[in-house]
C-alpha cells in the first residue's frame, strides 16, 4: 500500500519503520527540518519537510496516491485538519488520527459523516488506562493484553525459584494444562527475546509471557508462585487525563483510592469530579506524604504524571516504603527495559500502545488486534483466517511458518485451542500469532488471501 504518515515523533517514526519493513511505500511528513534530515539519514523512506496540515505539502507526499493516511502529530487540531484534507480534498479511503483529548472525537465524527471510507482515531491515554486496569486485575503480572474478545489473556510474569515453572520445558506445559489452552509464547532472558520451541527450558529470572484462557488464569498464577496480596487499596500519582479516568474506573472496585496531584488546580478539579476517591494536593515523591497516607497498605502504586522521570522515582520510593507493586508511565524507549531490574513491576508506554492500535487499523479488516510487548521487540497479531490464505492450505507442519513465528492459539466458534503441528487452520478461525518485530514482515504472506 501507499501510506502517508504526518508527524515524525516517536509514534510516526516507529510506524514508518515498521510499515516500510512490511514492504509498503511510506512517505513521512515532518515540519521540523532537523528531525526530517535525521530520519532521512536513518530510514529508507521518503521524507517530506513541511507542515502536513497544508494541502501543497501533502501533495508533495503523493497523498493523491495514498491508500492510508495516518495523522500522528502531537497536536489534535493539526491531526484533524490532516484528516479533513485527506477525506474531503484527496478522497483517501482509510484514515487514522491520533487524538490525545477524547473530547475531540465529536468533531472528528463530523468529518466521518461525509467520508465514504474508514476514519478511525487512536487515543493513547485511553489505551493506557485500559492496559493499567488490565494489569491491576492480574496480580503479579508485568504486562497483560487481552485477545479473542477477552477469552484469552497474554500475561508476563517474572520466574523465581519458588515457581513451579522453574526448570520446566515449554512442551511440558501440555501435561500441566492438558484440558485448557495455556502456552509459554515469549521469553525475555537478560537482553534477549526468545520465541520458544518445545525444548526451551524456563529459567530463574526469565520474564515469561503465557497465553492463558481467562477462566484458568488463577491456575497459572498459583504455578507462577505469585503470592496473594489481600490489600486492595490503590494510590495514583497524577490527576491528568490518565490518572483521573483510572480513578473513576476503579472507584467501584478498590477499597480505597488515593489520588496525589502536585498542581493545585488539577487537584481541585479532580476532587470535584470523583465521588469516593481521596484527592491530595502534594508531590508523589514526598516520602512523608506517602507515609502519612499509609503507602504500606497500598496494593498497587500507579504513577502517571506528565513527568516520566518523576514517575520512575515515585514508583521506586513507593516500593521501598512497602507498596505491593509499582506501575509507572514511561514513554522513553531508553527507560522501558528497566522493568523488573530496578524494582519497578510494570511500565506503561502510550507510544507503544498507540503504535499497536494504529497498525491494527492500517493492516485491514481481518486483523482484529495488534499489540507490542514492553520495548517493542515482540509483536502479537490476532486475525481472522481467510479461505484462500496460505495458512489454511495444509496442516501447520505443512505450512512451514518462518522461524521465530508461533501460532499461540486458535478460536473456532467459542472454543479455544492450542494448535499442534498436525492441526489445520480453517477459514474463519481467529488465529493468534507471536513473533519478533524483525520477523513480523514475514507474516504478510500468511495474513493475505
Amino acid at each position: 500500500m501507499k501510506i502517508v504518515i504526518v508527524g515524525a515523533g516517536l509514534v510516526g517514526t516507529t510506524l514508518a519503520e515498521k510499515l516500510s519493513r512490511d514492504g509498503h511505500d511510506v512517505s513521512l511528513v515532518e515540519s521540523e527540518a532537523s528531525k526530517a534530515r535525521e530520519i532521512l539519514s536513518t530510514l529508507d523512506i521518503e521524507v517530506i519537510e513541511g507542515n502536513g496540515a497544508k494541502a501543497d505539502v501533502l501533495r508533495r507526499a503523493r497523498i493523491d496516491k495514498a491508500d492510508v493516511v495516518a495523522a500522528t502529530t502531537n497536536s489534535d487540531e493539526a491531526n484533524m485538519i490532516v484528516a479533513l484534507l485527506a477525506s474531503a480534498r484527496f478522497g483517501v479511503s482509510r484514515i487514522v488520527v491520533r487524538l490525545h483529548d477524547a473530547g475531540h472525537a465529536d468533531a472528528l465524527s463530523l468529518i466521518r459523516q461525509n467520508h465514504a471510507g474508514d476514519l478511525e482515531y487512536v487515543n493513547p491515554e485511553q489505551a493506557a488506562v485500559d492496559r493499567i486496569a488490565a494489569l491491576l486485575a492480574v496480580h503479579g503480572a508485568v504486562d497483560v493484553v487481552s485477545f479473542m474478545e477477552g477469552q484469552l489473556v497474554v500475561a508476563g510474569f517474572r520466574i523465581t525459584e519458588s515457581s513451579d515453572f522453574f526448570g520446566l520445558r515449554v512442551s511440558d506445559m501440555n501435561l500441566l494444562f492438558a484440558a485448557t489452552p495455556t502456552l509459554a509464547v515469549a521469553i525475555r532472558r537478560m537482553d534477549d527475546w526468545i520465541i520458544p520451541g518445545g525444548d526451551e527450558e524456563i529459567r530463574v529470572g526469565d520474564l515469561v509471557y503465557f497465553a492463558i484462557a481467562r477462566d484458568h488464569l488463577s491456575d497459572v498464577l498459583t504455578l507462577v508462585g505469585v503470592e496473594k496480596d489481600q490489600r486492595r487499596d490503590v494510590m495514583i500519582a497524577g490527576a491528568g487525563p490518565i490518572g483521573l479516568e483510572l480513578a473513576r474506573r476503579l472507584e467501584a472496585h478498590a477499597a480505597k483510592i488515593v489520588l496525589i496531584e502536585e498542581d493545585e488546580t488539577l487537584a481541585r478539579e479532580a476532587s470535584e469530579a470523583l465521588d469516593d476517591a481521596m484527592v491530595i494536593h502534594g508531590r508523589a515523591t514526598d516520602r512523608s506524604l506517602l507515609e502519612e497516607e499509609e503507602i504500606s497498605r497500598v496494593a498497587s502504586f500507579v504513577a502517571v504524571t506528565r513527568d516520566h522521570e518523576t514517575n520512575l522515582v515515585a514508583g521506586l520510593l513507593a516500593k521501598r516504603l512497602g507498596a505491593g507493586r509499582a506501575i509507572v508511565l514511561v514513554d522513553n524507549p531508553a527507560l522501558v527495559d528497566l522493568v523488573g531490574q530496578i524494582g519497578i513491576d510494570a511500565i506503561i508506554s502510550p507510544r507503544v500502545l498507540a503504535i499497536g492500535l494504529t497498525l491494527e487499523i492500517i493492516r485491514g479488516r481481518r486483523v482484529r488486534s495488534v499489540a507490542q510487548l514492553l520495548e517493542d521487540r515482540i509483536e502479537i497479531v490476532e486475525f481472522e483466517a481467510a479461505k484462500r490464505s496460505q495458512l489454511t492450505s495444509g496442516t501447520l507442519s505443512d505450512v512451514k511458518l518462518p522461524p521465530g513465528v508461533l501460532v499461540a492459539a486458535l478460536r473456532r466458534g467459542e472454543k479455544l485451542l492450542v494448535p499442534r503441528g498436525s492441526d489445520r487452520v480453517e477459514a474463519g478461525d481467529r488465529v493468534l500469532f507471536i513473533t519478533t518485530t524483525e520477523n513480523a514482515p514475514k507474516l504478510a504472506d500468511f495474513l493475505s488471501e
